[in-house]
């Protein structure tokens, strides 16, 4: 689930009541009461930008139609899989779609498998408490390989409205929903706030790792962390969150789970980047205020 989707503003709605103390406790994702627009892609769009700057993350494969499900699941060469409903919603895991099949995650062992369930995820809509009733078409799925853990953290870089820059957000109890790390233990999550125009070091990094709880991997945390931010600030981006950012069991780290969103002001550089929005997951009058260069009423 999205740290800032949850936390911040979103055309001009108030945030929930967790998100509000998050923002107590957490400076890093105080949000001003303003309508913007941010650009959100897949998040098997998101993986292949983590992977083309040379983030870790696990294999994985793209499928339309169930055949391609099976050919992708074969590539993987893997007997533990994920099969992921491409959705821009949050609480995948425990919606439902409108052919009867339950969560839009799920475990799948075989080619065989992954061809059965894409049949019931494809061209159906996935319903969960963030999309309400009328849910978002599934068009495509993602076969990804299944990595077994040893250790979940949180890691985010989103834009800070307060210090007008970036800010370094994490946790050592990830893979969970962030806002409730915040509640029941706001001590364990760490913020770093970025002077956009020092930059960020290594050796920040290195320190914020620590901090965060990441002991032995620090080292991996370090690289990782300075890669995301490259790839934010290279992108234009308002959000790099990774939940969970995985230990697994050889003791190597990984981005199994990837979320970002970028300014839309930032559309006539990264014209490449804005060619992947799937106008299919928007509310329709969002994409009517974009033609128009104005944000939708709420």
């Amino acid at each position: 689930m999205s740290l800032l989707s949850k936390c911040g503003t979103c055309l001009g709605k108030q945030s929930l009541q967790a998100g509000d103390f998050l923002r107590r406790i957490c400076p890093a994702v105080s949000a001003a009461s303003q309508q913007v627009r941010n650009l959100s892609i897949h998040e098997y769009m998101s993986m292949k930008i983590l992977q083309d700057a040379g983030v870790p993350v696990p294999k994985f494969a793209v499928a339309s139609t169930p055949k391609e499900a099976r050919a992708a699941a074969e590539s993987l060469e893997s007997k533990d899989m994920m099969i992921k409903a491409q959705v821009l919603a949050g609480g995948r895991g425990k919606g439902y779609f409108d052919s009867g099949l339950k969560a839009g995650v799920k475990m799948i062992f075989s080619p065989e498998e992954a061809e059965q369930l894409a049949e019931k995820m494809i061209g159906f809509k996935l319903i969960t408490k963030q999309t309400g009733e009328r849910g978002r078409i599934c068009s495509k799925v993602m076969i990804s390989q299944r990595l077994f853990t040893r250790r979940e953290f949180y890691f985010a870089i989103v834009m800070d409205r307060a210090t007008q820059g970036p800010a370094l957000i994490g946790s050592s109890q990830g893979g969970v929903n962030i806002e409730d790390v915040a509640r029941d233990s706001p001590d364990a999550i760490k913020t770093l706030p970025i002077n956009i125009e020092k930059g960020l070091t290594r050796e920040q990094c290195l320190k914020f790792a620590t901090d965060v709880g990441f002991e032995d991997l620090s080292e991996q945390a370090a690289d990782i962390m300075v890669k995301l931010y490259a790839i934010f600030l290279k992108k234009d981006a308002t959000t790099v969150e990774i939940n969970p950012l995985a230990e697994d069991s050889s003791g190597h780290l990984y981005c199994v789970d990837a979320k970002l969103n970028f300014d839309d002001n930032a559309d006539f550089r990264q014209k490449e980047l804005f060619a992947l929005r799937d106008w299919s997951q928007e509310d329709e009058r969002e994409h009517e205020a974009s033609k128009l260069n104005v944000c939708a009423p709420v």
